[in-house]
């Protein structure tokens, strides 16, 4: 079986050489999905993509590649976002941040949203997802090394900050937390890197052959993508 995976800051390079079955691509952006030539009974792992200064990966695409008998699995990024979103067309949904995403506990794409290195940097991580200070600020509240009131300040802190610019120590100094970053040495969880790992571990392990496929609604707006990404699309 067939296993592609878009990913990128969230699964770093000696993660992904714990799974050489799996062929890797970069984050998606519009149109990666499209090019995908993912045979009936392939699974994608539609993992990091791109939010704002390239094109997100469309509905359509994702929705296409359905109706084709590809199974597509979405988790941690723009693939948790996208799988809450197309879950009732059939795309699987895989972990905390997809979780989350369907209950509504968190909405927008600023959520999961980051700046990252390129690929001859291993896409490296270069500022902080909230979704990951969310998680952190669970793991202290659990462990007690957090209050209730010191957790709050540090949430609001954060989601103050463009995503851009957070960091952990930008983070703790407009919550006026600056003991806080001392006791992240082995408390810091990252969420996005858990549920991408889940996800892989997810596309290996199914084995439900029989899941309906959805019906494609062909669109002006499909046809005008495909032809941006030079695909032929069956007439």
């Amino acid at each position: 079986m067939t296993i592609i995976a878009l990913a990128g800051p969230s699964l770093p390079e000696a993660d992904r050489r714990q799974w050489p079955g799996i062929e890797w691509r970069p984050p998606a952006e519009a149109g990666d999905l499209l090019r995908l030539e993912a045979d009936e009974g392939s699974s994608v792992c539609l993992i990091d993509g791109y939010f704002d200064h390239r094109p997100a990966v469309r509905h359509k695409e994702i929705l296409l590649q359905l109706s084709r008998g590809v199974r597509i699995f979405g988790a941690s990024s723009i693939g948790a976002l996208r799988a809450a979103e197309m879950r009732g067309f059939g795309m699987i949904g895989v972990g905390a941040i997809f979780a989350a995403y369907v209950r509504g506990t968190i909405a927008g794409d600023d959520e999961v949203a980051l700046i990252h290195a390129g690929a001859d940097r291993d896409w490296r991580p270069l500022s902080l997802p909230l979704v990951d200070v969310r998680a952190t600020l669970c793991r202290a509240r659990r462990r007690g090394t957090a209050g209730r009131a010191e957790a709050r300040a540090l949430l609001d802190a954060a989601a103050s900050i463009h995503y851009v610019d957070r960091d952990w120590q930008s983070v703790c100094a407009r919550a006026e937390c600056p003991a806080f970053q001392a006791r992240l040495e082995d408390g810091a969880v990252s969420q996005k890197h858990e549920d991408a790992v889940a996800c892989l571990r997810a596309a290996t392990e199914w084995d439900d052959a029989g899941a309906a496929r959805p019906e494609l609604v062909r669109t002006c707006f499909l046809d005008a993508l495909a032809r941006e990404c030079g695909v032929a699309m069956p007439g």
